[in-house]
């Protein structure tokens, strides 16, 4: 798969019809002493990674390993009976899951990444989602590349404040890339890193700060105001 498919499909890799949540292994009957394979202990993942609590404190979130580099993002109420909602699946095929953090008590943003074969080597990318708890509303919230987008865009960007006073949005600063669409009102010369308000439901955007190519960081007050540029 090339880098511009690869990226540009992202958001629809991760299908939000996942499996259940692998089983655990039953424990060996008791007086029964299994073989220990150390090599396959030492290359073994770890059976739950990324551990985040709810606003609210009743539900966790965590990343499971599946099959082969895959992962999957698993949810679960902390009431007694509960059981575990898969909400968000990457094949690792080239697509990863990073991490998840709620942005509210019933969805979850999530760092996805990976690395595509390109005429210039081995290229890694980063793309940021939102996704319901139960894997629904699944929404890309990294800017959108097209046919007429001019350069790579590798980074997905990141939240830089997750805005605890509004329920579901964030301010993330992303990468933006100039769109030859001539004659269209969709071509755009803004290039650079830009801070946009997203709402992770709707995707309604506000611009915060204006791409600018000279930009490489912005870091907020956690309040919702940009305070530093780092050029």
């Amino acid at each position: 798969m090339d880098l511009r498919s690869c990226v540009g499909v992202l958001g629809l890799l991760v299908a939000s019809a996942a499996p259940a949540a692998p089983a655990v292994p039953a424990a060996a009957p008791a007086g029964v002493i299994k073989s220990f394979d150390a090599a396959a202990a030492f290359g073994a993942r770890p059976g739950v990674a990324d551990l985040s609590l709810s606003p609210d404190g009743k539900s966790v979130a965590y990343i499971v390993p599946t099959k082969g580099q895959g992962s999957m993002l698993v949810t679960l109420d902390l009431a007694d009976g509960s059981k575990t909602h898969a909400a968000l699946r990457a094949s690792g095929k080239p697509e990863r899951l990073g991490n998840c953090h709620w942005v509210s008590n019933e969805r979850l943003v999530c760092i996805m990444y990976g690395v595509v074969k390109s005429g210039l080597g081995p290229l890694p990318f980063t793309r940021t989602v939102a996704v319901n708890r139960d894997g629904g509303t699944l929404k890309l919230l990294s800017t959108r590349n097209n046919e007429y987008t001019r350069g790579l865009q590798l980074g997905g960007g990141e939240v830089i404040d997750w805005l605890p006073d509004e329920e579901g949005a964030v301010l993330m600063s992303r990468v933006y890339l100039p769109d030859d669409h001539l004659g269209s009102r969709m071509g755009s010369d803004r290039e650079g890193l830009a801070v946009d308000w997203l709402d992770t439901r709707s995707l309604q955007i506000k611009s915060m700060e204006s791409p600018s190519k000279g930009v490489r960081e912005y870091l907020t007050d956690g309040r919702g105001t940009v305070r530093i540029i780092g050029r």
